[in-house]
């Protein structure tokens, strides 16, 4: 066991020794090792008959010891425990302990990455992706799903946790006459961004072909930049004339795939490599040529080649995943190589030397990776996190004279359907409801979502389109009941407003904080005032939860000092703080 213990760390490249029954990860700490033969199950029951992870030791003795993980054999893989934590998961030992330091010192980021979310082909979550690459040493990744570009929003999360730079890339195929040209676009700047954005919908949505004219990639080069793909070498060497609009519209940021990765199948290979071939043969200047002194490299057009490997699982021992993936798809696998996986530089450089020859030195094999230095960090574009981007309803004329603004609109709607639709006798049962529902609505600022809704039902109702009773988990929500969105009544049938949005959904996770109720009871009150601007009353009993020099605390009202930062429910930012004003409130 120990054999294949050492095999598995040395395989996934971490860094460790072993003495005895111990292992030491430099980065990481240390873990006992568990021989699984000799346990009877994997699992065992602990005092409250749930099943935990059955370790053969006593955790406080472990732990006494600064062991504070178990590592043992499961299948063919092997996972840690961490007995830190409270349920112990199983995590699968990789990525972990000091990051992997490259032989080769040059800068590159991994760009190919066909991530889950390229449905059937693609595998791997973004956070493993990132968890790899920051383990192999690289400073920043890319994304390049084929013709989707849902990954992106997730890519940014993750990179920017583990604080590595990201790039939104799209692999797509162009109709260019009567040929089809694969390549990969990259955003260099928010208009870039959008541009992407334009792109996928003209490819996903106005189109069934799932294709693209160039000349509509074209004029949505902007702020892009384009890597014809690996098997393009020998249509820009017979299509040299038309790359100058590509040139041009992508601002000079025009480039060329290299991927050295080996598939299974020779016929592909050839397929590779005759394309390599031609691109080198027809755009690579040989320094005799020109002045080397003055000019590195030179390309025809100045299209360079960047290292790019498409990448369709983390890991080599995850091949099998594209495989299966595809044969869902289509019933068959394609394309298929024990060789898409994220790879650490010297293994990348390994196999570049086997493939060039000696005339392209480790300068060219460095300006490839200097070029996908180049794409990433001249990459701008990312989503603005700061902003609700959910649509704001636009009231008319006439609601704005007859309610004022959305939220009185909103809640005058409501009570309009609460007299209307509320069984007689009924009335305490349902409002305690709709005074839950309303709190977790505006609490997620689902406000004007609510009215935009309204208005669309309405309208359709009122133009002869039938409109359903209610799909799904709306039915559940009393408040689209009461505003005609829906036509089922849920405290009738006994359904649910969590199936709906549950208050966790919207982030709305239990929290002691300071909420506004009521008015106050006595003319014994404080006066604060605000960074909004206004001043409010408040009983000198209202407590406040609050955060003072950097410490959490409850404090009265007439305790408050003036760097107190007070910690408000969401409802009371979004709404009540706005509309009380100097009404008075209490806690």
């Amino acid at each position: 066991m120990k054999d294949r213990l050492e095999k598995w760390l040395k395989s996934n490249l971490i860094q460790y020794q072993t003495r005895a029954d111990l292992l030491f990860i430099n980065g990481w700490g240390t873990a006992m090792i568990q021989d699984m033969s000799k346990q009877e199950h994997i699992f065992k029951k602990d005092k409250n008959g749930d099943y935990v992870f059955d370790c053969a030791e006593n955790y406080d003795f472990l732990k006494a010891d600064d062991i504070f993980y178990v590592v043992f054999e499961f299948g063919d893989r092997f996972f840690y425990v961490d007995i830190r934590e409270e349920k112990m998961p199983f995590h699968v030992l990789k990525y972990v302990g000091d990051p992997v330091v490259s032989d080769i010192k040059c800068d590159f980021y991994p760009l190919g990455i066909h991530s889950g979310y390229e449905l059937l082909n693609g595998s791997g979550s973004l956070s493993t992706w990132v968890k790899k690459a920051k383990f192999l040493g690289y400073k920043g990744l890319g994304i390049c799903d084929y013709n989707t570009f849902a990954g992106s929003l997730d890519l940014q999360r993750e990179a920017s946790c583990k604080e590595l730079r990201y790039c939104f890339g799209y692999s797509l195929t162009m109709v260019i006459g009567d040929d089809k040209v694969g390549a990969k676009v990259y955003a260099n700047t928010q208009k870039g961004f959008r541009n992407i954005l334009r792109i996928q919908k003209t490819i996903n949505v106005d189109r069934e072909d799932g294709l693209i004219d160039y000349l509509e990639l074209l004029a949505l080069a902007d702020g892009n930049c384009l890597v014809f793909d690996k098997w393009s070498g020998e249509w820009l060497c017979n299509n040299i004339t038309k790359l100058d609009d590509f040139v041009k519209a992508f601002d000079g940021f025009v480039y060329f795939q290299v991927d050295t990765s080996e598939y299974r199948a020779e016929r592909i290979d050839v397929r590779v490599l005759n394309s390599l071939k031609a691109y080198f043969d027809t755009f690579y200047v040989e320094p005799q040529n020109y002045d080397h002194d003055q000019h590195p490299f030179y390309y025809i057009k100045n299209i360079r080649p960047v290292l790019i490997q498409d990448m369709y699982y983390v890991d080599a021992d995850d091949w099998r995943n594209k495989m299966v993936l595809n044969k869902i798809d289509i019933g068959a696998a394609h394309e298929q190589s024990y060789m898409q996986y994220m790879k650490p530089l010297d293994e990348l450089y390994d196999e570049f030397e086997k493939l060039f020859s000696e005339k392209y030195s480790f300068d060219v094999f460095e300006d490839m990776c200097e070029a996908t230095a180049e794409i990433v960090e001249n990459s701008e574009a990312c989503y603005d996190l700061s902003e609700n981007y959910a649509p704001r309803y636009e009231m008319t004329e006439m609601e704005k004279l007859k309610y004022g603004d959305t939220h009185t609109m909103f809640n005058q709607l409501i009570e309009d359907g609460f007299k209307r639709l509320v069984p007689k006798g009924q009335e305490s049962i349902y409002r305690e409801r709709l005074e839950y529902e309303k709190y977790v609505i505006e609490s997620t600022d689902n406000v004007d979502y609510y009215l935009v809704t309204f208005d669309e039902v309405n309208w359709a109702k009122n133009n002869g389109i039938f409109v359903g009773v209610g799909r799904g988990s709306a039915g559940g929500c009393l408040l689209s009941y009461l505003l005609g969105i829906t036509s089922i009544d849920p405290i009738k049938w006994g359904l649910l407003f969590e199936r709906f949005l549950l208050p966790e959904r919207g982030g709305l996770e239990p929290a002691d904080v300071t909420a506004i109720e009521g008015d106050i009871q006595s003319d014994d009150y404080f006066e604060i005032s605000l960074e909004n601007g206004r001043t409010y009353k408040f009983d000198k009993d209202a407590q406040f939860k609050i955060n003072r020099d950097g410490k959490e605390m409850t404090v009265y009202a007439d305790e408050l000092i003036e760097s107190d930062d007070i910690i408000w429910d969401n409802q009371n930012l979004l709404f009540k703080l706005n509309e009380v004003g100097y009404e008075s409130s209490k806690r």
